[in-house]
């Protein structure tokens, strides 16, 4: 498969999953604030965590939060804004595509151009538009591509993306004040669909514990970091042919060390390190995992990978050593 092709599918499926997460919590946040009991601020304060834990800040924006979240043109991970450019990643794959996901993708456009900005429940319109839409779009992915490169890479895109907005979503109390801190856990579970897996797998009280061992360590709930992990790993080891417990390349490796973090770590270790700590280093692995996935399949190299992973590793320090050689042999010429 050419690298542009692979690029093109995995940004695809990151997009709209991208987008289906934000309508999902911002939804989830505006249920959160009509039951709330405290007293009314005003709209800056009372969405600043949602800008905080999706990292799209923007205190000197002249639009107001939600729009600035939902629809601005201005905001590069606006809803409006992911859906368009899922859009135009499709397009140039529509070759590779079913034609029903096209379809999909396109109707999802011409729906959210359609609603006008004048339009009464604007946002509330846009954020059930996506999430309804992604859901069919993943309803029509997994019965209409045979199970090739192309779905793996589609697959990729969705579920990294879902491990990173899920581990934002747990992050969210950390922005809160402490008096408000309880009721996040209501709100990322309504954000994950999890109300219901949590009810039946914990039956008590929603808090910090119950719901972070679900939304990170869940191995059957496919919302959780843990899962998205070990299916972005699988997907990995299919696309290279490796097998399971080696390592071809380092989007692989980053993958597989990640996942093991994951399977042996539990809610205890959050708390000695601190939800936010250990959120950040989950964050930071995976954000390594997306770089040497980019490094390794979308970027054009002259030279083809080593066949094993011992043989992969061990060129990997030979080409170390000659770059460090060139480098030196071009400080000794400019001297």
């Amino acid at each position: 498969m050419l690298s542009r092709v692979a690029e093109n599918l995995f940004w695809m499926s990151r997009h709209i999953e991208r987008a289906d997460n934000l309508a999902r919590l911002v939804t989830a946040h505006q249920s959160e604030l009509l039951d709330a009991t405290s007293a009314p601020s005003e709209e800056r304060h009372k969405w600043h965590p949602l800008l905080e834990v999706t990292q799209m800040g923007d205190e000197n924006s002249k639009e107001g939060v939600v729009s600035y979240m939902v629809s601005s043109e201005k905001n590069p991970d606006s809803v409006v804004n992911c859906v368009f450019h899922g859009r135009e990643n499709a397009r140039a794959v529509r070759d590779q595509i079913s034609e029903e996901m096209w379809l999909e993708l396109n109707a999802l456009w011409l729906n959210l151009k359609a609603i006008r900005p004048t339009q009464r429940n604007r946002h509330d319109k846009i954020c059930e538009l996506v999430v309804q839409s992604s859901m069919k779009f993943r309803g029509i992915i997994n019965t209409s591509l045979p199970r090739t490169d192309v779905w793996a890479f589609v697959q990729l895109g969705e579920y990294l993306e879902r491990a990173d907005k899920t581990s934002r979503i747990v992050d969210l109390p950390h922005f809160l004040p402490k008096n408000e801190a309880k009721s996040a856990w209501n709100t990322m579970l309504r954000a994950s669909s999890a109300t219901a897996e949590h009810r039946q797998r914990f039956k008590g009280e929603v808090n910090a514990t119950s719901v972070s061992t679900l939304l990170l360590f869940s191995t059957t709930f496919p919302r959780s970091v843990r899962f998205g992990v070990n299916r972005v790993s699988e997907l990995l080891h299919t696309i290279s042919g490796t097998r399971q417990g080696d390592y071809l390349n380092e989007a692989e490796r980053a993958a597989g060390a990640l996942l093991a973090r994951l399977n042996y770590s539990a809610v205890e270790e959050t708390t000695e390190m601190g939800l936010h700590e250990y959120i950040d280093s989950i964050q930071v692995d995976l954000n390594g995992i997306g770089f040497a996935l980019g490094q390794r399949y979308f970027l054009l190299r002259k030279e083809a990978p080593e066949t094993n992973a011992e043989n992969y590793v061990t060129s990997r320090m030979q080409a170390q050593v000659r770059m460090q050689q060139q480098q030196e042999e071009e400080q000794q010429q400019q001297q």
